[in-house]
């Protein structure tokens, strides 16, 4: 980090005490990697794309952040891009290691991460598996997988309550890119099992299977 920077280097054990004391987590991460471990009740929000927009839509200002990423210039990258957007309470920094954080004694988790060709016979097939569409309104009108519930990336605050979290869940956006921040919060939210449908919108259209057109009339 630049010289002028004021943000520390923690261990994951530090980590998990901010976190404690009320600062979040902020996973910048792809989401694959997030997905493989991460530290419990973390906020994924990937480095790639719309970054410091969707961290300006997500958390308050107040907030004091604790990032973890997989490399010093994506610390720098995501320090940078967060403040521009008015996220300038960052009050340290991880670096990725599941060896170190194993090691220390830490409680990671990790989320299922399924593609639409491996359990497309499962979705179509067993009512239990619970389809969470994190796609903005826009998308969800021109068509939907079937059976899906609409529960938007902003609001999910609200949303969740339309969520059967006894059932097993697989929460999808259009490429994955949400759905693994959408999942991530939930898992903060409440104690349901969800998993990670990571080609989402895409990948189901792409193997010609049928969607769910809502009726507007």
């Amino acid at each position: 980090m630049p010289r002028s920077s004021k943000l520390q280097l923690l261990t994951a054990t530090q980590a998990v005490q901010g976190q404690a004391q009320g600062a979040l987590i902020l996973d910048s991460r792809p989401p694959e990697r997030f997905a493989s471990f991460h530290i419990r009740g973390a906020v994924q929000i990937t480095l790639a794309g719309s970054f410091a927009s969707w961290a300006a839509l997500l958390i308050k200002p107040s907030q004091k952040l604790i990032l973890v990423a997989g490399s010093i210039p994506d610390v720098r990258e995501a320090h940078i891009r967060l403040t521009r957007v008015g996220l300038g309470c960052v009050i340290g920094y991880a670096l990725s290691d599941e060896a170190q954080w194993r090691k220390e004694g830490i409680e990671l988790a990790s989320i299922s991460i399924q593609r639409c060709a491996d359990v497309r016979q499962v979705l179509q097939s067993n009512p239990s598996v619970q389809l969470i569409d994190v796609r903005s309104r826009a998308e969800w009108l021109k068509g939907h997988l079937p059976g899906a519930i609409f529960v938007p990336l902003l609001d999910l605050d609200s949303g969740v309550q339309s969520i059967d979290i006894s059932k097993p869940s697989l929460v999808y956006c259009r490429q994955g890119y949400r759905a693994t921040t959408a999942t991530s919060i939930l898992l903060r939210q409440s104690s349901g099992e969800f998993g990670i449908l990571i080609d989402g919108f895409e990948g189901w259209s792409s193997l010609g299977l049928p969607l769910e057109v809502p009726n507007t009339k």
